[in-house]
Parts: C-alpha cells; sequence; structure tokens
C-alpha cells in the first residue's frame, strides 16, 4: 500500500524536474510543494522509527463489510511533530510574500490554540470549520487546510503503513471509502498488464485496490453512467466521471510511458484537467493532496 520512502524520494526528483516545465503550474507553488513534500518525507521517515501506539481495530471480516480498519477520528499521530512542521509551514508561507504571506500573518496572530484547532478539524473531516476560517483570508481562502493537513499527513502516513498490514494487500476493496480509516480517495491509477485499479487515500494516503469499473464515490457500477476523458496536453492522464452523482477523480495511466508516478504529485501535475471537468459540471468531493 506504501512506497519505499528513499524509492520514493528518488522519484519525486524526476516528478519535480518535470513539472518546472509545466506552464499551468505557477513556480512560486510549485517551489512551495517540492519544499513542503521535502519536509514531510523527512517527518514520516522518523515517525517510521516510533512505536506504534496501542489502538483498537476492527476485524479484517467488519472491514470487508465495509467498517474502516480505524475511523479517521481516532487515528493516531504525532500531534509534536505536526505541531512543529505547521509552524515551519507557516514560515514557507510568509517567505512566499502576497496573498500567501498575509494568510501567515492572520494564523499566526492566532498563535497555538488556531494550530490545535485545525488539525482537530482536519482529524474529524470538519470541513466547515476551514470553510469559516477561509473569510478571514479572501484572497488565499484555503491557506490554512493546507498547513493542517500538510503537517499531520507525515505521521497519518506513517502511522496507516503500519495499519495497513492487518489487512490483505491482494484484494479488491468495493466500499467507496478508504478500507484503512474510513475517507474518501482523491486520486486513482491503473497499474499492470491488466491496468488494475488503485486508489490512494485523501486523509492517510493508504493505496487499495479497488475495482476499475465502479464509481470512487457513490459506487456506480453501470457502465453507460461511467464515461471518462482526456486531454491533449495531459498524456497519460484522464477523468474518470460517473452520471448518477456528478464526482469526478483523476487517473494516471502510465503503463506505457517511462514516467514516475506518485498520486501526490500526479494531481498536482494534473491541474488542468480538475479545471476542465469543473467547465463540464463534475466536482471532487475531496481536496487536493495539498488541503487546496
Amino acid at each position: 500500500m506504501f512506497n519505499d520512502i528513499e524509492q520514493e524520494e528518488k522519484l519525486a526528483k524526476r516528478k519535480f524536474a518535470a513539472m518546472r516545465g509545466k506552464e499551468h503550474i505557477p513556480a512560486q507553488l510549485l517551489g512551495l510543494v517540492e519544499a513542503v513534500y521535502r519536509i514531510q518525507n523527512e517527518a514520516r521517515a522518523a515517525c517510521a522509527a516510533q512505536e506504534m501506539p496501542a489502538v483498537e481495530l476492527s476485524s479484517v471480516d467488519q472491514v470487508i463489510q465495509g467498517k474502516p480498519l480505524l475511523a479517521r477520528d481516532n487515528f493516531p499521530y504525532d500531534a509534536a511533530q505536526a505541531e512543529d512542521l505547521f509552524k515551519r509551514f507557516t514560515d514557507l508561507l510568509a517567505e512566499m510574500g502576497g496573498p500567501m504571506a498575509q494568510a501567515a500573518d492572520v494564523i499566526r496572530a492566532e498563535g497555538d490554540e488556531l494550530m490545535r484547532a485545525a488539525h482537530a478539524a482536519f482529524l474529524a473531516g470538519d470541513l466547515d470549520f476551514f470553510k469559516d476560517f477561509a473569510a478571514r483570508t479572501p484572497q488565499a481562502p484555503r491557506a490554512l487546510a493546507f498547513l493542517a493537513q500538510s503537517s499531520m499527513t507525515p505521521s497519518l502516513m506513517a502511522r496507516a503503513a503500519v495499519l495497513a498490514l492487518a489487512l490483505p494487500q491482494d484484494r479488491n476493496w468495493d466500499q467507496a471509502t478508504c478500507p484503512v480509516c474510513g475517507s474518501l480517495a482523491f486520486h486513482s491509477s491503473l497499474r499492470g498488464k491488466e491496468g488494475v485499479r488503485v486508489h490512494c487515500c485523501s486523509f492517510c494516503r493508504a493505496e487499495y485496490r479497488t475495482f476499475r469499473l465502479q464509481c470512487a464515490y457513490c459506487q456506480e457500477r453501470d457502465a453507460a453512467k461511467l464515461p471518462f476523458f482526456t486531454a491533449d496536453e495531459e498524456p497519460g492522464y484522464r477523468v474518470d466521471v460517473c452520471e448518477s452523482c456528478k464526482g469526478y477523480i483523476k487517473t494516471t495511466d502510465f503503463r506505457e510511458m517511462d514516467r514516475p508516478s506518485l498520486p501526490a504529485l500526479d494531481d498536482l501535475e494534473s491541474l488542468t484537467l480538475d479545471i476542465l471537468a469543473m467547465r463540464k459540471g463534475y466536482t471532487r468531493p475531496t481536496a487536493s493532496a495539498w488541503g487546496f
């Protein structure tokens, strides 16, 4: 369900180098994500060396029936590390100047109370909390969500990597949520000769196999209601849509290309497809890998 961190770093270097030539990705945004990604990997490696806290898990049979192994609001994470990263990433926003720096000032002024409330809201999936705060940083409405998500992701991934070992690794999961934490997927990919579909969780980043022809959100399986579209400017990507719930998920298919695939960075690289999907009337019920 998870890539080796060292191998992932090598792939990420290639990925960032390729994205620097993409006109639709602002250089400043790419620089921010690259810095955050590097720090996240260092933090995730540190978490991987820690002892896993004792938690009560659902049985495999219960997970097969649709219950998550461990619900996200009970998910263990390294609070001290998340708080340190939140502050480091706030510094990065401040260095960007403009709206991001202004948002960083507003967030800093609220101190640790806001930071901890944001972490609690992300853990609970409380989207209204971030929506309400966004009114205070209208030029950078997703700044707080970015900080909360990005600072918690390393320890969530490290914990999920351990938890996922309790589940069968070669099973197709048919529920519309992550079998590890119960959250929705934010990205999908087709892998191997047969094009096995693998979703990536928007919360814990677990990767899990699922049925190729099924809506990622409402579980629709009628092929007539599950078309997809591509764009010439984004080879290797497609957008799978559902006419029942009007949701969409971007899918990476690099099987015939010599290109590295990392879901969080694939999501950033294919930004133009989000715009096209929204213009066609579809929505994605999750934020991007970066809280945007």
